[in-house]
């Protein structure tokens, strides 16, 4: 008996080593701006009113692999925006989370920011990884969705070259009830940031990933464009 219980633990062990290794292996989203089930708003990204906007995807050129999705944004209302969002996983299982992607700008003087997010509901938990590149203040900011407020980071965000493609990485965790930030990267330069807050509580319960893309208008609303190509999300 004893020896047929210690090879039972053995295969409990084995099985709970096999489960973890699987649970850790990170799974990849890939070209997601090519998919369908987008959805927008303009209200919603909290901008000063209502904007002009518009996504068109299959785009030749400019494209890496071509077919990239072109995003504008213009209107009548200065400093409106514009949010386009995806729900991306379902039933995530996910608690490390790499958002990237390539965008492109003939116009980059034209809007005051941009921002990138990837938001995951656990049960009635809303943990968000909202970066905001202000090209007001100069640097990335992260959003402290518990509290509700922008925080600045130490990060530089310029605005991109025109008519370059603009390749950055977002890179984020939750532990512990609580979501961390730890660093994007700019073509190749890596900032850590290392920022942490405490996910908002919602009174609806779900499980899954949304990824989101926005542009900020400025102050005379000027239209422009921009074309992003191959998103994707990295989760395990």
């Amino acid at each position: 008996m004893r020896f047929l219980r210690s090879r039972w633990s053995a295969v409990l062990l084995l099985g709970c080593l096999v489960a973890a290794a699987h649970a850790a292996t990170p799974v990849t989203v890939t070209n997601i701006e090519a998919m369908t089930n987008w959805h927008d708003c303009t209200t919603c990204a909290n901008g000063a009113g209502t904007a002009v906007y518009s996504m068109t995807q299959h785009q030749a050129s400019p494209s890496l692999n071509g077919n990239s999705t072109k995003f504008s944004l213009g209107g009548t209302v200065g400093l409106s925006d514009a949010l386009w969002y995806r729900r991306s996983v379902e039933n995530s299982i996910g608690v490390n989370f790499v958002y990237d992607l390539n965008y492109y700008y003939t116009n980059p003087a034209a809007p005051s920011g941009m921002e990138f997010s990837t938001g995951e509901h656990v049960g009635y938990r809303w943990y968000r990884w909202d970066w905001q590149c202000s090209f007001v203040f100069g640097v990335w900011r992260t959003w402290d969705n518990g509290n509700g407020k922008w925080v600045n980071t130490t990060a530089p965000c310029a605005r991109p070259t025109a008519y370059t493609w603009t390749h950055t990485t977002f890179e984020g965790h939750r532990y512990n009830g609580k979501v961390y930030f730890d660093a994007v990267t700019v073509n190749g330069q890596k900032y850590y940031v290392n920022f942490s807050c405490y996910p908002k509580i919602v009174d609806y319960s779900g499980n899954w990933v949304t990824i989101h893309y926005q542009l900020n208008g400025d102050k005379i609303q000027t239209p422009f464009s921009t074309w992003v190509n191959k998103v994707s999300l990295k989760y395990w």
